[in-house]
């Protein structure tokens, strides 16, 4: 079992707003184990815009992982979810079972890339959106929901999926609480889920914190304000 410890074994590295990072410092967060954090974005900006050969892994972007202990470098978030589980003991004994959870991790990282527009390669139009809203969203809330009933999630122990569940959607209705009411009409166990993983004491004071350092702050840039554009005539048109 994990055990809190005085020196961070890992620093992560990532832009100020928790978006893809709280993947990874969740999982810190719940199991109460310290995790170096380095949110500048000057120093993110260096470290991206280095040539490959010059960084400590090729990468695109942040997140990126440092291990303090072996001096091993590690970028994409669901490799860094996938490599530190296994530390705090978030990885299951089962075979199938990991491969389960990184099916759902994936799933994640997909609908975050698309209510992300693809990291902001499109801003969102009002056609998309409603789409997206009204039936792209519904059906990827009842794909976790039928994964919560199936059991792959939402059981003890408690496993990277759920901490990859809770980093999707209880920041995403903690930033953007208009969607909270699609959670519980699509998802409501999903939604449940997330209160519960949500009130366990060291992962609320460290939600607590990223509310006092980043506000409501989502995804960032021109995209997010195109979200909220949306949600906003989404509240005029009812």
């Amino acid at each position: 079992m994990a055990s809190n410890v005085s020196q961070p074994r890992f620093q992560l590295y990532y832009w100020p707003i928790p978006f893809r990072g709280c993947f990874v410092s969740y999982l810190f967060a719940y199991r109460d184990v310290p995790l170096l954090e380095e949110t500048g974005f000057e120093e993110n900006e260096a470290l991206r815009s280095r040539h490959p050969s010059d960084q400590d892994i090729p990468f695109i972007g942040p997140p990126m992982l440092r291990d303090l202990e072996s001096g091993r470098t590690l970028s994409q978030m669901p490799a860094i979810v996938l490599y530190v589980s296994r530390e705090l003991d978030f990885i299951p004994e089962d075979s199938f079972d990991v491969a389960m959870c990184m099916k759902i991790l994936m799933d994640c990282n997909d609908l975050l890339m698309e209510i992300c527009r693809y990291n902001g390669s499109f801003m969102w139009e009002r056609e998309h959106w409603l789409e997206f809203r009204s039936q792209r969203f519904p059906r990827w809330l009842h794909v976790f929901d039928e994964s919560l009933k199936r059991g792959s999630i939402g059981t003890n122990p408690v496993s990277f999926a759920d901490i990859s569940v809770f980093a999707l959607f209880g920041n995403m209705i903690r930033c953007l609480p208009e969607l909270e009411t699609d959670l519980l009409t699509h998802a409501p166990g999903i939604h449940a889920l997330c209160r519960r993983l949500g009130s366990r004491s060291s992962l609320a004071e460290y939600v607590a914190g990223e509310e006092q350092r980043y506000g409501k702050l989502y995804c960032g840039g021109q995209i997010e304000k195109s979200i909220r554009k949306m949600l906003e005539m989404d509240s005029s048109a009812r």
